[in-house]
């Protein structure tokens, strides 16, 4: 699947919710998103005027004409996009759903669509187990290899956390 403009998503998602300026957009990702995503002013700010351009988003008003603040709001095409993309890997033709992908998705889709969620959870275990059987594939390259000892270690590690995490989708599948 072509990589998407996560950090488009990311900004509708929060505008979703209510209007923001681009600095309360940026406090949002440090506080709400840090844990899978960062984003420096140097990439919202341009990302910003790149949606006001294409009509996702658009200028509230200023409340006080003395503020240079831009506070913005999601459009309908926005808001249209928005949703079209949370159930785009569902309806595609693709058969894996990445991890920055899945996580976007499971942050703002809360569990108004249990039926959807329990797709896009069975699509990232699908997804993992794949990952998974790419990682022991290469596992058995490397274990007899002692120069490549700390390859085998990643591998290892990364092994660990793709089980456990099938093991987490999986209980949530219940």
């Amino acid at each position: 699947m072509a990589r998407s403009n996560t950090l488009q998503y990311i900004i509708l998602g929060l505008l979703t919710r209510n209007p923001l300026t681009g600095y309360d957009i940026k406090q949002t990702f440090d506080k709400e998103k840090a844990e899978f995503w960062t984003a420096p002013f140097s990439q919202i700010y341009p990302e910003l005027n790149r949606m006001l351009n294409n009509d996702l988003i658009s200028l509230l008003p200023p409340t006080d004409i003395n503020t240079r603040k831009k506070t913005y709001q999601l459009t309908e095409h926005g808001r249209d996009t928005f949703e079209e993309w949370l159930k785009l890997p569902l309806s595609s033709p693709e058969s894996t759903l990445d991890n920055d992908n899945f996580i976007l998705r499971l942050h703002f889709l809360g569990d108004t669509d249990p039926t959807f969620l329990k797709q896009l959870l069975a699509l990232r275990v699908k997804t993992l187990n794949l990952e998974i059987a790419q990682l022991e594939f290469e596992l058995a390259e490397v274990v007899n290899h002692p120069e490549q000892y700390g390859r085998e270690l990643i591998i290892k590690k990364e092994l660990t956390n793709k089980k456990s995490d099938v093991k987490l989708w999986k209980k949530e599948l219940k």
